[in-house]
């Protein structure tokens, strides 16, 4: 096996083409077993393998500085870079991260793990480079999805009238999760499907007057002359499976000194027959049957984001003016059946959440009420557009913020901790958390008659019903939380699905002979500060159970309400994420890392009582 012997790239450099595309295959078996088993970003990573193994050909790097962007098709690049042994620890808890990172190896230039970063970081390099008066390569890889964000064409505006060598590799697959949308990826479709003109420009033209002709083919069908216009030097398109094909193009154009866009196509999924055809399932995946792809976790319970899908479907049946936005995440954020039910309500914008909220905005003030389901990694990406077209105007735009809270596998630029710091800072914004599924439901209810701005933030995970544990609660009113269970020692007060761990952890509790109330905020704003003045006057002490970090959660207003209300601050905690980045597990360990599962909750339950006796 070559790849065995992979421990740098200056290993491959010596092989010839059969050689090569024996690797190539090689690499992709060990990512679809390694996916398979560990799950991961699968579709993408086999579509980009011959492309990876060329540029490690052709470059040297880490001295020439290679840019992935989104950096979730980067691992041929990691088995080619020293982490082939490591390979099997792929996404797990301190094991190779499942995107690029400068802390994991040097050939990883930067951090990646949002989309249409990479050409403003190339423009960066390029800029130190000249700085520092250096010759290194700059080389930046970008999806045509990924170029529909609105980042990477303003990189493209400035890039364009950089000094000196950088390579922009467009890697076309007509995807970016879902397949890509919008006028940028019509016209760059139209060079698949232009071959003919491809063959044409190649034949010598017969006498000058036929120049115009060319020159006019070319503005009409070719997109090049938007790379050339924006100071590129355009070249394409090549075969992105062909290593032979790859390498020399790619060697034609390296040293070339002024900003160059070398064009590629590629298929997402390459070489795996079932990715090949449902390319965007197999984006990301969970650990799966190679067989027949089927997933090898068993799912006998609705996650967050099909109760959020099943919910709108069943408003919008009779309310004519709910609309659905999404930024490129159709099928992760629970809106494929939406999207088929309602074709005309449903908007996909690609890679673009600024624009998805300003859009979302200009609806609300038409009267439509405009539900944009997005991560909540990819919402703080619209910080903007949030406070200023649709806060100060105070427009009923609703935020179905999805991967709240911890999230599994991805690492740190994926986590969704930070969400309810930035809404909540928003006057006017009604944040809430459902504890289950029962009350996402009625949640999605009370959004649908909001006069102003309304988020509902929820976890990538199963939607657990309490309903039959905690019996009939009271209606949900903006700004109220409820007592759930009765208690006089400790009173556990929970945002979000935390609500069960705290429910465990006071079974826990009664077990050691401690009496817990449990109560679930429900809305980090406003927030009940009627609910906290009565816990703080029945329990001894109030711990807060909440998935975010502590500077960007509630714990800071918790804390002042119970203090104003009497309560020593001795005899109030917190678990929670301290003040810093979440590190790469699974969600159920994150969980119990920061003390929020129900074996935390109780110790942290304990160690305050242990304090608020002593003092």
């Amino acid at each position: 096996m070559i790849l065995e012997h992979v421990s740098s790239p200056a290993d491959i450099r010596g092989l010839d083409i059969p050689q090569l595309r024996t690797l190539a295959a090689e690499c992709r078996q060990v990512i679809l077993d390694t996916c398979s088993t560990n799950g991961g970003h699968l579709a993408s990573n086999l579509g980009v393998v011959e492309l990876t193994i060329a540029l490690h050909m052709t470059l040297d790097t880490p001295t020439d500085q290679l840019v992935w962007d989104v950096g979730h098709q980067c691992y041929t690049h990691k088995l080619l870079t020293g982490r082939y042994k490591s390979f099997r620890t792929l996404r797990q808890c301190g094991g190779i991260g499942g995107f690029v990172n400068p802390n994991e190896s040097p050939y990883d230039t930067f951090l990646a793990g949002h989309a249409s970063t990479s050409l403003s970081i190339a423009t960066g390099l390029v800029a130190a480079r000249r700085l520092d008066g250096g010759n290194q390569r700059v080389v930046a890889v970008i999806g045509d999805g990924a170029l529909s964000g609105g980042m990477a064409l303003e990189a493209l505006n400035n890039l364009g009238r950089a000094h000196g060598q950088c390579l922009v590799i467009l890697n076309h697959n007509d995807m970016s999760i879902s397949r890509s949308v919008g006028g940028m990826a019509r016209a760059l479709n139209r060079l698949r499907t232009r071959a003919w003109y491809l063959r044409a420009r190649e034949s010598p033209l017969v006498g000058r007057g036929l120049l115009w002709l060319r020159t006019l083919v070319k503005r009409l069908y070719l997109p090049t002359i938007f790379f050339e216009e924006l100071g590129f030097r355009y070249f394409g398109v090549v075969d992105g499976h062909d290593i032979g094909k790859l390498i020399e193009a790619i060697d034609m154009v390296k040293d070339i000194q002024q900003p160059v866009v070398l064009q590629v196509l590629t298929v997402k999924g390459k070489g795996y027959e079932l990715a090949e055809r449902q390319p965007a399932y197999f984006h990301g995946v969970a650990p799966f049957l190679i067989e027949n792809g089927l997933s090898k976790q068993e799912k006998s319970i609705a996650t967050y984001s099909d109760v959020f899908g099943e919910t709108l479907i069943r408003l919008a049946e009779t309310d004519p003016r709910i609309v659905a936005i999404t930024a490129a995440m159709m099928d992760g954020t629970g809106l494929a059946e939406f999207a088929r039910r309602f074709p005309e309500r449903c908007y996909d914008v690609g890679i673009a959440e600024q624009h998805a909220v300003g859009m979302a905005a200009s609806l609300a003030s038409r009267g439509y009420k405009p539900y944009v389901a997005v991560y909540s990694t990819f919402l703080q990406r619209a910080y903007d557009q949030i406070v200023h077209d649709v806060g100060i105007g105070g427009l009923p735009v609703r935020f179905a913020v999805d991967r709240a809270g911890l999230v599994s596998d991805d690492g740190p630029t994926h986590q969704g901790v930070f969400d309810v710091g930035f809404l909540k800072s928003v006057p006017g914004m009604t944040v809430c958390s459902p504890g289950d599924r029962a009350d996402l439901v009625r949640m999605l209810e009370l959004s649908a008659a909001a006069k102003g701005p309304f988020a509902i933030r929820y976890p990538k995970d199963a939607a657990y019903d309490l309903s039959e544990q905690l019996g009939e609660r009271p209606p949900i009113v903006p700004g109220t939380g409820v007592m759930v269970a009765d208690g006089r020692d400790v009173a556990i007060v929970s945002l979000g699905p935390v609500l069960r761990s705290a429910l465990e952890a006071r079974k826990i509790l009664a077990g050691d002979g401690v009496q817990a109330c449990v109560a679930d905020l429900r809305f980090a704003q406003p927030l009940d500060t009627g609910l906290l003045t009565r816990l703080a006057g029945t329990c001894r002490a109030v711990l807060l159970a909440e998935e975010t970090t502590r500077s960007t959660g509630v714990y800071d207003a918790v804390v002042g309400a119970l203090v104003r209300s009497g309560m020593n601050i001795s005899c109030i905690g917190r678990c929670g994420v301290p003040d810093a980045f979440p590190v790469q597990d699974k969600r159920a360990h994150l969980l119990s890392t920061y003390q929020l599962d129900a074996e935390g909750l109780a110790c942290a339950a304990h160690a305050l009582l242990a304090g608020a006796d002593r003092r």
